[in-house]
């Protein structure tokens, strides 16, 4: 889990950086806009009000090991932190938070291996990965030493190389919760040990799924990937222009073959520049479970005897006091290791029996029960100050109306709700997706989100979603209502009843729209 000494040491000659710009920011000595310039590079960003701020802290490969869910007990504590969230780009934010505790906890993650360098800004993110590498029984291959050291490599590259805008790498193994199809450059595992690559995809103004680039590659050669992906995006990348500064907007510039050619030159001289060839360590448990769990949460893992478990807290925010609870216990507990998900779960791996459950007795009452609980949504303009309406505070709005209503959520699909475009929320690919907006009524603006659907995130079958219209804040917790009565009267999921009845939905929303 580490990086160079070098790097290391540029990290810390870059604090000071991040000290006066957190400094001048609370001191009201620095503009909003400004700060945003300069704290996002460390990950932190004012929130809404301008009167606090929050810190992102990086894993791994989105892997937290015992000693750093110990450190993240002990700063709860220490730093009194009261808002916790688990975010798509499987990083974890901690909200609300002062000048003094957003410096001091940056340090104190830099001594426990969490690298906050670069997890906003126009860098290098966070690397993601379905959660379940190297314990899935279906995994075609260990992919987690390849992931390990990508995360590794891309940390070594932040602020190496100016970049037009953030750069996004994702792996996939048997599910695509790494997003590999949808990333500025995705690698997805396949059977005969090899990776599909994938790039010039994203979520966001211009959303596009990657261009399938290379196929069958050799995973050794995984960072001149990285490496070639990155000075294609810095070469050809529209400085210029922030609306048109992905990458994405690179492959629909050149279209698909011509990209293609792009990526192979920019490959190729990542090779003769020097060997980045990977000669790696393979991923090993070496823990025995000898119990049988009681709990349904628990799934078996390939690792015979040991299990794994999915927490998912509403809109991906866990009550901090079961944060603590959650994390302490498995912190004290050998060769175990906290994954985040895309879906802003977290998945508790290599438990035995005894210790899975453990855990579903710490979680029984703040987990997801039913798809709709499942859904996923940034933290919304509450806290969000570029978010245009509360995307977290709808999805509770929307559970309390329909249970309030004497009806049940568990028919209802996972949402996927973005605030604004920015798309936290992947609303994209969304089988019922919503993103904040405004909607004249009466030619005066009112809080609204636009609804979407039939998107599709999966390798199988990839579409991004369809816009229905706008609804009203006011009117979203109706129109729900009136979903899941005709979904009772379908006696139909969701999914199944849109899929086979698409006019029954436009009946239903209609009315709202």
């Amino acid at each position: 889990m580490a990086i160079s000494e070098e790097v290391r040491q540029r990290f810390a000659g870059e604090f000071e950086k991040f000290q006066k710009g957190i400094e001048g920011f609370f001191a009201k000595e620095i503009a909003p806009k400004d700060f945003k310039g300069i704290g996002g590079g460390f990950g932190s960003y004012a929130e809404r009000g301008f009167e606090s701020a929050m810190l992102r802290l990086r894993f791994m490969g989105s892997r937290i090991l015992p000693y750093q869910m110990k450190f993240l007990v002990d700063s709860v504590k220490k730093y009194n932190l009261k808002y916790v969230h688990f975010t798509t780009g499987q990083c974890i934010q901690f909200h609300q938070l002062q000048g003094e505790q957003i410096l001091e906890l940056y340090k104190d993650c830099f001594e426990h291996d969490i690298y906050n360098r670069g997890t906003g800004g126009d860098n290098l993110r966070n690397v993601t990965a379905s959660p379940l590498h190297g314990v899935h029984p279906e995994e075609p291959f260990a992919v987690t030493p390849y992931l390990q050291a990508a995360s590794e490599y891309a940390v070594s590259l932040i602020g190496t190389l100016a970049l037009p805008r953030k750069y996004k790498i994702g792996f996939s193994v048997v599910d695509n919760e790494g997003h590999a199809n949808f990333k500025d450059l995705g690698f997805l595992a396949k059977e005969n040990g090899t990776f599909d690559v994938y790039a010039g995809g994203g979520m966001g103004g211009g959303s596009a799924f990657g261009v399938l680039v290379a196929e069958n590659v050799d995973p050794k050669e995984t960072l001149h990937h990285v490496e070639g992906m990155m000075h294609l995006y810095h070469e050809l990348g529209e400085f210029n222009n922030r609306g048109a500064a992905r990458s994405r907007f690179i492959a629909q510039r050149l279209g698909e073959e011509e990209f293609r050619k792009a990526y192979y030159e920019y490959l190729e001289k990542s090779k003769a520049a020097h060997d980045l060839t990977l000669s790696i360590e393979p991923y090993t448990v070496n823990k025995v479970g000898t119990t049988t769990p009681t709990t349904a949460l628990a799934k078996p893992q390939k690792q015979k005897g040991l299990y794994y478990i999915q927490y998912k807290p509403l809109v991906g925010t866990p009550p901090m006091d079961v944060f603590v609870k959650l994390f302490d216990y498995v912190g004290g507990l050998e060769e175990t290791e906290i994954r985040i998900c895309g879906d802003e779960s977290v998945y508790i791996v290599n438990l035995t029996g005894e210790e899975a459950d453990a855990v579903a007795a710490i979680i029984a009452d703040t987990h997801a029960k039913n798809k709709f609980e499942h859904t996923v949504s940034c933290v919304g303009a509450t806290i969000c100050q570029i978010g245009f309406q509360d995307s977290s505070g709808l999805v509770k709005v929307i559970k309390e109306a329909v249970e309030g209503a004497g009806l049940s959520t568990d028919r209802l699909p996972q949402l996927h709700v973005s605030g604004c475009l920015s798309s936290c929320g992947t609303h994209q690919v969304g089988s019922l997706g919503l993103h904040g907006f405004t909607k004249l009524v009466d030619s005066k603006p009112q809080p609204a989100f636009k609804v979407f659907i039939n998107g599709n995130g999966e390798l199988e079958g990839p579409r991004m979603s369809d816009e229905v219209g706008v609804v009203t804040v006011e009117d979203i917790p109706h129109f729900f209502i009136d979903l899941v009565k005709a979904l009772e009267v379908a006696g139909q999921d969701f999914d199944t009843w849109k899929d086979q009845q698409p006019e029954a939905f436009q009946a239903v929303i209609s009315k709202y729209l």
